[in-house]
């Protein structure tokens, strides 16, 4: 059994520990909120984008773009959004399992990486995958900076052919509790790809001006709204995940400190009975050798 200095100095150990998951559970918290506003503003504009995308549906057959050149996959980029930090649960794990069975899944095809996020890197770094292009140190809020940077890296690989298709993989927010990868094909838009809905219009629509020009502005600000919706959607999961883990490991924490507690207590008390035994004793064995003179 261990001495009651021992466990005084766990029970303080431990306590410390709970300050510090407290402090990261609150902080947590505040910015699981600000992720979730900046969803709550990001999801309407993805998803007018896409509806938009889906009235030019019908004429993509027709339209001359190169980011709509249909080529025999034989070359991935993968755009894989991780964390830059751990202590978020199984989040930046559920997110590489992800990315490693769509790797085993298409094991046949040359595959390029694009990482954000320091933890994907880190796992990819010694990996025989070619890594592109990283993004380490995403900001707060997300610039539009760093979704150009991604964007660019996609647009200017899909153009030289460097890729055939890109894939952009994600943690899609549901809840705090919930949270899913998921994988997005970003390159080439198919019909397929933007009527997922089933609604969409019938017919050949009119524009002015003419179609590919639409495209052309059109196209870049759809792969950015969904990046930044990929990010923002993987932010919000990530804070959520922190929140959840942190809360866990300072109830975990306090359970521990009152197991010790009682540990404590209990080594206290067989030391105070021990020592009640021994003064007891020790005047038993006086009382008896002063019997005997």
């Amino acid at each position: 059994m261990l001495g009651t200095k021992e466990i005084r100095r766990r029970i303080r150990s431990v306590i410390s520990i709970q300050q510090i998951t407290r402090a990261m559970q609150m902080i947590a918290v505040s910015r699981h909120k600000r992720a979730e506003d900046r969803l709550r503003s990001a999801r309407p504009y993805a998803q007018k984008i896409r509806e938009f995308m889906e009235t030019l549906a019908p004429s993509l057959s027709t339209i001359r773009h190169p980011l709509l050149v249909k080529r025999e996959v034989n070359k991935i980029g993968l755009v894989l959004l991780t964390a830059d930090k751990g202590l978020c649960g199984g989040y930046n794990a559920n997110a590489i399992n992800h990315a490693q069975k769509f790797l085993e899944q298409y094991s046949d095809k040359e595959i390029h990486l694009i990482l954000v996020g320091r933890k994907g890197y880190d796992f990819y770094r010694r990996k025989k995958y070619p890594i592109d292009h990283t993004l380490l140190q995403i900001s707060k809020e997300i610039t539009l900076q760093e979704v150009k940077e991604i964007s660019g890296v996609v647009i200017k690989g899909f153009e030289e052919a460097r890729y055939d298709e890109v894939d952009l993989i994600y943690t899609r927010y549901i809840s705090a509790m919930n949270t899913r990868p998921t994988t997005m094909k970003l390159l080439p838009l198919e019909k397929s790809e933007v009527l997922k809905t089933g609604g969409g219009i019938k017919g050949e629509p009119l524009f002015e001006p003419d179609p590919e020009e639409i495209m052309s502005l059109l196209l870049p600000k759809y792969l950015e709204a969904q990046i930044y919706n990929g990010m923002v959607e993987s932010v919000a999961s990530e804070q959520g995940a922190r929140m959840v883990s942190m809360k866990s490991a300072t109830e975990n924490a306090e359970e521990m400190i009152s197991s010790l507690t009682l540990s404590y207590n209990k080594a206290r008390q067989a030391s105070i009975t021990k020592e009640l035994l021994e003064v007891t004793t020790g005047a038993e064995a006086l009382r008896h050798a002063k019997g005997k003179r």
